[in-house]
């Protein structure tokens, strides 16, 4: 799996053109959100292939910024306070999480200024591949 990071104009349909050009390429969507600041909409979205998404969408003329593999992370779901202990291991080793969603099986996607270490010190929530 991997996120991939696009810049969408903040406009009616941006989204929409997203969405309909990674469908009808085959890409789809394994879990994500949008997030708008300052007239720009920056999308992370979890999908299985990385490189087809980027070439997908770039040939459509989208803005795409990076394509790297997450952290995933499995959270247990009538357990309240993972979310909280995941972040907070991170930041006693100051890790800061640049990203943070989950996906359609309820997993925690994380991307940080240190995953190889984030990925070491949250090995107890890995999802087994």
């Amino acid at each position: 799996m991997y996120d991939i990071h696009v810049i969408l104009d903040h406009t009616p349909g941006a989204l929409a053109q997203l969405g309909i050009t990674l469908g009808q390429n085959g890409v789809g969507l394994e879990g994500g959100g949008l997030f708008s600041m300052d007239g720009a909409s920056h999308a992370h979205f979890l999908v299985e292939d990385g490189e087809r998404a980027r070439e997908v969408l770039s040939a459509a003329g989208m803005q795409v910024v990076a394509v790297k593999k997450p952290l995933i992370r499995q959270l247990k779901q009538e357990r309240p306070g993972e979310l909280g202990e995941i972040a907070r291991v991170l930041a006693l080793q100051q890790i800061t999480i640049h990203v943070q969603y989950s996906d359609h099986s309820n997993r925690l996607i994380l991307l940080t200024d240190n995953d190889r270490l984030a990925d070491e010190i949250t090995d107890k929530w890995s999802v087994e591949s």
